[in-house]
């Protein structure tokens, strides 16, 4: 680290006038945030889509072929005795010259590349710019993707001796080093105690055991903090009204004993119902959400999306195998999750979709990453997939026609090789300024979200 004292000589008017200001450096502009999106960025150009590296065994057979090609034609030409038969063969091998084929596909990648970074979606494998553009089923985790992710306790139940301040004392102790949004929110500022716990034991999608006081306590999903006999038909029926108005219920219990209820609310993440109409104007047919929440809280927030296939009480092992299932089906599967039990679904997906605030697994298991918190912009991403797929067939289609017409002038003599040179530079020229077409794509999004997106990027990762 650099310490640079600055503010000796601060002109009249400056904002800090009073005082010197201790600057540490922390990190140097190759290990910057700016830096790191650039790498990432040029990182997935490199894993290029299947037809990218179509193209380039196409390309390489594509030259053994042309100079089969040149020699059949030298050879005709000085059989027949005729002196063009160089001028012939020069036109062969310069007019078929593989530039515009070769072009076709990384310059467009580019381009969307660039363009996906202003509509504020970072692209970490571009091999995944096709599956983005043909998937037809997208999966969607609740909390955190649907929803903001930062839930709000709205309520406290205290069932026993213990009264609500305590309990959630103890509640804070019990998620001390979780970074879940449940106990994200359980750790408000009134909630912070000296209590400490220990043999504290994370169960994934369903809750933390640990030791408070010499006392084993649970916190976390009604089937894993107490058995159902526990449950009196009262306390049954208040939490499954609760979850019925989408809201997120724990519990906090002691050797198997209800303490308390902690309800929690979460609301939908803002631009989802953009989203949804934006994929479904796409041509996206199925959506589902997969969530680990109750499935009556999971219902409710479908309803509200008008999402009719929902599934909650999933753990990340369902997920998976839910996924599965559908890609036997010849379901080409979009997931889009959050959270570390999101990871094996997200790895397993055909695509698989993160916000750039959302856990560092979920995000390695990711191809494509949302800057911000808007998740609208997935619809805009699929959009310049779809485009960026179909200019490069485009490019693709004029380089084979552009091929297939003028070899057969070139050997027949009728172009010469100052022609060839000129229609070889024109066709890599027509596929250059094709793929710069999708930098006109039209997005939904100002610039202004946009560069507030990048900014909590920027922000989060200094």
């Amino acid at each position: 680290p650099v310490l640079k004292r600055v503010g000796d000589n601060v002109a009249a008017g400056s904002v800090n006038g009073d005082q010197p200001v201790v600057i540490k450096v922390s990190k140097s502009i190759r290990a910057s945030a700016l830096s790191e999106i650039r790498q990432l960025v040029e990182h997935g150009l490199e894993q290029r889509p299947r037809y990218a590296q179509l193209a380039q065994r196409v390309a390489s057979g594509f030259v053994a072929v042309i100079l089969v090609i040149a020699v059949a034609t030298a050879s005709y030409w000085l059989l027949a005795g005729s002196d063009i038969w160089l001028s012939s063969t020069i036109a062969v091998l310069i007019v078929t010259c593989p530039c515009a084929l070769a072009l076709a596909t990384p310059v467009a990648l580019t381009v969307s590349a660039g363009r996906l970074i202003k509509l504020g979606v970072l692209p970490l494998r571009m091999q995944a710019m096709d599956a983005l553009a043909q998937s037809d089923h997208f999966v969607f985790d609740k909390t955190g993707t649907l929803t903001t992710g930062m839930p709000r306790l709205i309520r406290t139940i205290a069932l026993s001796d213990l009264d609500k301040h305590e309990v959630l004392q103890l509640a804070a102790a019990i998620t001390a080093d979780s970074e879940h949004p449940i106990a994200k929110a359980l750790r408000q500022p009134g909630a912070q105690s000296s209590i400490a716990a220990s043999n504290i034991t994370n169960v994934p999608g369903a809750g933390i055991s640990a030791t408070v006081g010499g006392r084993d306590w649970r916190l976390g999903k009604p089937d894993f903090a107490v058995t159902d006999e526990v449950l009196d038909a009262d306390t049954q029926a208040h939490i499954e009204s609760c979850q019925s108005k989408g809201q997120t219920v724990s519990l906090l219990s002691e050797s198997d004993a209800l303490q308390a209820i902690f309800i929690f609310e979460d609301p939908i993440r803002p631009g989802v119902e953009k989203m949804l109409f934006g994929l479904t104007e796409s041509g996206a047919k199925h959506f589902s959400i997969l969530s680990g929440d109750a499935q009556a809280s999971v219902v409710k927030i479908a309803e509200q999306l008008g999402i009719h296939d929902c599934h909650g009480g999933m753990t990340p092992a369902d997920k998976l195998a839910w996924i599965a299932t559908k890609q036997e089906e010849s379901r080409r599967i979009a997931m889009f999750g959050d959270g570390i039990n999101d990871a094996p679904a997200l790895a397993a997906a055909d695509i698989s979709i993160s916000f750039s605030e959302a856990t560092d697994l979920a995000n390695v298991s990711s191809d494509f990453l949302i800057l911000g918190k808007d998740a609208s912009v997935l619809a805009d991403a699929r959009i310049m997939a779809m485009k960026t797929r179909r200019n490069i067939m485009q490019n693709f289609s004029w380089a084979i026609a552009y091929n297939l017409i003028a070899i057969p002038f070139a050997v027949l003599g009728m172009i010469p090789p100052w022609g060839a040179a000129i229609g070889m530079s024109l066709s890599s020229l027509i596929v250059v300024t094709n793929a710069l077409r999708l930098q006109s794509v039209d997005s939904q999004k100002t610039s202004e979200h946009v560069r507030t997106g990048q900014n909590e990027v920027i922000n989060q990762a200094s």
